[in-house]
């Protein structure tokens, strides 16, 4: 093609057609101009292309994480709300039972344990070692990056600094030295399941220590359901986000 080209302009200047010449001069760069802008046009596709297919993979990645993570959330409310259900009954019989009855073993025993998180970062560690600038949509990307560095992070600092040490430090100690504990041998039962009878009912209904326990385990149990709720709240939110964007970009 080249050639061609050449040829044209040669047999033009020969025959002394230099007005024609330089028209035609004129049109190859023309020609040329429009060719690089085609080039680069195409080129630019290819990579917003690429760079639409990068965005898709790592959103889907972080969308599977966050499924795995919703599930978690949703089993720290439900053994947090056994564990609060437990505090309140285990109370009430202390100040209203004249004598124990068998049905408490279950609420006895369910005063023991916390929760932790167990957050899958995989996939926005992953994120944010490719630059977290690869997801164009910016109120997406906030909400991510909020998620993960504040919303698990708040939970997490409250889950270790204030509930397991309560845990940890006054109410197990508490509970150990008062409660009879034991494993139901007619269920196959979960870990954290477990029955319990107190060593001496009358004595542990005017056990105040014991009470301000359980009084202040009632009292985290429902501050750490608010936290897991509105965790639950934000991570469907960046689900529901991501789902719209992972839409669009599929269009």
């Amino acid at each position: 093609m080249i050639k061609f080209f050449r040829h044209i302009r040669k047999s033009l200047l020969e025959q002394n057609k230099t007005g024609k010449y330089f028209k035609y001069a004129i049109g190859e760069i023309i020609l040329v101009v429009i060719g690089i802008l085609i080039a680069l046009q195409v080129s630019n596709w290819n990579n917003n292309n690429q760079l639409k297919k990068i965005q898709i993979k790592y959103l889907q990645e972080i969308a599977n994480n966050l499924q795995t993570d919703l599930g978690d959330v949703r089993f720290n409310i439900e053994f947090n709300k056994i564990r609060l259900k437990a505090c309140q009954v285990v109370l009430q019989s202390l100040n209203e039972q004249d004598v124990y009855s068998d049905s408490l073993d279950v609420y006895y025993g369910s005063l023991l344990y916390t929760t932790r998180s167990v957050v899958n970062y995989s996939a926005y560690e992953t994120l944010k070692s490719r630059g977290l600038e690869i997801i164009s949509n910016d109120d997406l990307r906030q909400t991510i990056t909020k998620l993960y560095s504040f919303h698990y992070q708040n939970v997490i600092d409250f889950e270790i600094q204030d509930d397991h040490a309560l845990q940890y430090q006054i109410v197990m100690p508490a509970v150990l030295k008062r409660i009879s504990v034991k494993k139901d041998l007619s269920k196959d039962l979960k870990a954290g399941e477990q029955l319990g009878r107190p060593i001496n009912f009358e004595a542990l209904k005017k056990d105040e220590e014991f009470k301000n326990a359980l009084v202040m385990n009632e009292d985290l149990r429902v501050y750490m359901l608010n936290n897991y709720r509105n965790l639950e709240a934000k991570v469907l939110e960046c689900l529901d986000q991501i789902n719209i964007e992972l839409m669009n970009l599929n269009d």
